[in-house]
């Protein structure tokens, strides 16, 4: 009777390592798939051509060869927990930066590109032409957006389509009125070129608007993000001078307390500072 009870706890038992083995990899192949496909999205709408699987293939090793070396180091399990949660907080966060900073760099350059097509149009050019040659002499993020919009029509695509595809890909307030400008035009008629000519002044404007507000707010912006990290530089300086007075932050429960207060806080400072100054246009 033992040996039958044993014996049925060992198949359970593998029943069920085996089905959260099979569970557990489909998971993780899912997962891989999905971080692929959209990190290779993601960059491909930067024209970044990065293989996705090698990307996840390096982010995993980062991801458990970091703790490995500061376990290693002697370092605390809770400073270990919080470099792999900033590990984890990393690629979204990167790619979010990088696509803000595309937009801005396609924001800036826009006005000028719009007096190209303008001026082009208006020396004899069709819209398409005016885009090619405003292509040709653009570089950068912009140039590569209208040329993407060329190829698109030379394919097939309908210019509509391609420059709905552009807004998708942009999404700024700014590319949304070139747009609307172009298809409106299309659809009625009218002097897109006098249109565009306006709308390049009209950005330009605003441009030189938001640098001002960018050079008023300069100063508070650097105070909130001093006024944020200066506790954790002091708390990294202390590590290497103090370590031993340091080390109840890491090792303790009142340190623990202490350092998520001092986390919570900075954080609520941080976002109201950024509030303060952030002034939409």
């Amino acid at each position: 009777m033992i040996w039958l009870i044993l014996l049925m706890v060992f198949v359970s038992l593998t029943v069920l390592v085996h089905s959260t083995m099979t569970s557990g990899s489909a998971l993780v192949n899912s997962y891989a798939e999905r971080f692929s496909a959209r990190a290779e999205g993601d960059l491909r709408r930067h024209f970044m051509a990065v293989d996705g699987k090698r990307l996840l293939v390096a982010y995993v090793l980062l991801l458990i060869g970091l703790p490995f070396v500061l376990i290693f180091l002697n370092q605390s399990l809770l400073l270990v927990a919080l470099c792999v949660a900033g590990l984890l907080y990393l690629p979204r966060r990167t790619l979010n930066w990088m696509a803000e900073r595309r937009r801005r760099q396609i924001n800036l350059a826009l006005p000028d590109g719009l007096a190209q097509i303008s001026g082009a149009m208006r020396a004899g050019s069709t819209f398409t032409m005016a885009l090619q040659s405003m292509v040709d002499e653009q570089t950068g993020p912009l140039g590569q957006e209208f040329s993407l919009v060329l190829r698109e029509q030379r394919v097939g695509a309908r210019l509509e389509v391609a420059l709905d595809n552009l807004g998708e890909r942009v999404q700024t307030e700014e590319m949304d009125l070139f747009i609307s400008a172009a298809l409106i035009s299309q659809e009625v008629g009218g002097n897109l070129a006098e249109i565009l000519s306006r709308l390049s002044e009209t950005l330009r404007r605003k441009l030189e608007m938001e640098g001002k507000v960018r050079a008023l707010t300069a100063q508070g912006v650097l105070q909130g993000r001093v006024v944020t990290l200066l506790p954790f530089m002091i708390l990294v300086a202390l590590m290497f001078i103090e370590p031993e007075a340091i080390t109840p932050i890491w090792s303790s429960l009142l340190g623990w307390c202490f350092l998520a207060l001092m986390i919570g806080l900075q954080l609520v400072g941080s976002k109201v500072i950024r509030k303060i100054v952030s002034i939409e246009i």
